[in-house]
């Protein structure tokens, strides 16, 4: 389906106006989808300075051109808006279901405005949109939320939910929007949800999506499946947990607070194959998206001990590592019962597991008392105050609970005493599952991340180590690789497809052409490259209205000054000032990171000019 013929919701809480509109045709052409679409709205609707946390801020919903369709893992949809946790563009993706269904419904995106008296939620339903109340909904966890709205609006085909739980509702700086259990969960999406005093959108639809040429994309659609299978027998038995020991043995696994970048007890511990063997049902407990051929997740049983009869959809590498060797914990078990918590309560895993493993690190150094922390003993490796400080963070209550749920950055502020040295984020964004001082490429990467300290934009972790494409240690060509990654993730996000399924040699090949197909745009190579520039330059505007520069796109003290201790790569520290200035002069900006007039021009972006210029 053509995003030109695409249509969206438009729904104003506070006065309770629903209306439905076209996609700017321009736009979709320019900006193709999902992130580029919601990059759109959201840079032309919402003033500088806006509170996040206002009626004033936009919540955007999105969805891409291949979401739903045949292709490959074509489940994702985005949520956009401006981040209350750093201030700073956000866009945060989800598998599932949601996605899909709200194209079945008739809808490609939802832009939500304003703020409701009381507790709302929104159910959409074959093309038509009603807001109902939610005040009985409000306090509940995502998983009762979602059981609850299922029954309520039974249907022939299985009702689908985006909500918040308690961390949403208290807008908890980390609160994440859980649809169907799976989670848009970076920046404090789920905290713009509750400020808006909306708990929840259900979706049903039973339409199709439209394809330019049918016959064609059929076509394609069933290759590319064939392609996204090979190579992927390690992802579908074991999911992204098949690379803890990869990770571990190429010094890049984050412990005790990223001070160190190896654990190798605790690695064999926490490996795939051990969650496979033990939690999984040998690999054969599958939870897959919409259409997707690798089925990466999976549904963990705790069959036996203290937390028989728990089971919860994961953990993934981000998840197992975070709770796990960053914080001292060894027990499978303990992460999977945490990351349960989590998605019940509606917060982020990564940035909480950041943020508990920096609480540890400044109660081990005295930085402060167990009684500045409502008596919990938060110590590395302590598992029931690990699993008390999740409860505490989820539910957003005590003196800890606060200090977590709203990230490092102002954990580190409110502590003070040179904590801020170790508090590991980006602009606000706390560090992923990778260490930093393990590679400039994918340093340089969280540095100039449009939503700060991301993994996945580009992912270069994989070709510094583990597909021998870059020399990890060196900073030589890494601002190349960057920008290139950095816009064809842009892509894979803005068409509406998991990344997984996604190779950057095929965007540009069967994805291109299914594109095509798809929506009747006819795009070469050459046109398709500069939408995922184009879209990395509104983000990268949206930020610099907001009032980030290059001072910004800097790592924590313990990546650029503090030698790695020991492991593969002891006395490793990154060197940015050699990448930054390389970087924007590729991209086209300042020597403060503003894209440049002529390049914005060249982009066809002059709404962007007036406002930054």
């Amino acid at each position: 389906m053509s995003m030109k013929n695409g249509k969206l919701l438009r729904i104003n809480l506070s006065t309770e106006d629903i209306a439905t509109e076209k996609i700017e045709s321009n736009a979709a052409r320019s900006l193709l989808g999902s992130k580029g679409l919601a990059a759109y709205y959201l840079f032309k609707e919402l003033r500088k300075g806006v509170d996040p946390l206002s009626p004033e801020n936009k919540l955007i919903f999105m969805t891409g051109p291949l979401t739903g369709t045949k292709a490959p893992s074509s489940c994702r949809f985005v949520v956009c808006t401006k981040s209350p946790l750093t201030g700073a563009w956000v866009d945060s993706s989800c598998g599932g279901f949601w996605g899909p269904e709200l194209r079945f419904a008739g809808f490609d995106g939802i832009i939500v405005e304003g703020r409701a008296k009381s507790p709302v939620y929104i159910h959409v339903d074959d093309g038509k949109a009603s807001i109902r109340d939610a005040g009985f909904l409000w306090g509940m966890g995502t998983i009762d939320t979602i059981s609850y709205l299922r029954e309520r609006h039974k249907s022939d085909r299985t009702v689908r939910v985006a909500t918040i739980g308690p961390a949403g509702e208290r807008q908890a700086r980390l609160a994440a929007i859980i649809a169907d259990m799976r989670a848009a969960g970076r920046g404090g999406t789920g905290a713009v949800m509750g400020s808006k005093n909306l708990k929840a959108i259900s979706v049903v639809g039973h339409g199709k999506i439209p394809i330019a040429d049918s016959h064609k994309f059929n076509e394609l659609a069933k290759e590319a499946h064939k392609d996204a299978k090979e190579g992927s027998a390690r992802m579908a038995a074991m999911g992204t947990a098949s690379i803890v020991r990869l990770v571990n043995s190429t010094g890049g696994w984050p412990t005790r607070n990223f001070s160190e970048g190896q654990w190798d007890e605790v690695a064999e511990e926490l490996a795939g194959d051990m969650f496979q063997n033990t939690l999984w049902g040998g690999g054969n407990y599958v939870k897959p998206c919409y259409n997707c051929p690798i089925r990466c997740a999976h549904l963990a049983v705790i069959r036996e001990g203290e937390y028989a009869g728990i089971s919860d959809e994961g953990p993934e590498y981000e998840t197992i590592s975070l709770f796990g060797p960053n914080c001292g914990i060894k027990s499978r078990e303990v992460i999977t019962v945490a990351d349960k918590m989590c998605d019940n309560y509606g917060i982020d895993t990564i940035s909480l597991g950041n943020t508990i493993g920096f609480v540890m690190e400044c109660l081990g150094k005295e930085l402060i008392s167990i009684e500045d922390i409502d008596g919990v003993d938060l110590r590395f490796g302590n598992e029931a105050a690990f699993l008390k400080a999740v409860n505490m963070a989820g539910n957003v209550y005590g003196n800890l609970g606060r200090l977590l749920a709203n990230g490092v950055k102002r954990a580190a502020e409110k502590i003070g005493k040179g904590s801020e040295k170790f508090a590991m984020h980006v602009k606000g964004l706390e560090i992923p599952a990778y260490v930093p001082r393990a590679g400039h490429g994918h340093a340089l990467a969280y540095a100039v991340a449009d939503r700060g300290a991301c993994h996945l934009r580009p992912w270069l972790y994989g070709a510094e180590h583990f597909f021998d494409k870059l020399d990890p240690m060196t900073p030589d060509g890494k601002p190349e690789a960057v920008k290139q990654g950095q816009q064809n993730r842009a892509l894979i996000h803005s068409c509406g497809l998991c990344q997984f399924a996604v190779t950057d040699e095929m965007i540009y090949d069967s994805f291109l052409r299914m594109i095509n197909a798809a929506t009747g745009f006819d795009y070469t190579e050459e046109e398709f490259w500069l939408v995922g520039e184009r879209i990395n330059n509104l983000t990268r505007s949206f930020n610099a209205r907001e009032g980030f520069t290059s001072k910004d796109d800097m790592l924590p003290y313990r990546s650029t000054s503090e030698p790695l201790p020991k492991g593969l790569w002891k006395g490793q520290m990154i060197r940015l000032g050699k990448m930054l200035p390389k970087y924007y002069e590729i991209c086209g900006w300042n020597e403060n990171g503003v894209p440049k007039k002529e390049k914005l021009k060249e982009l066809g972006l002059d709404f962007v000019i007036v406002e930054l210029y």
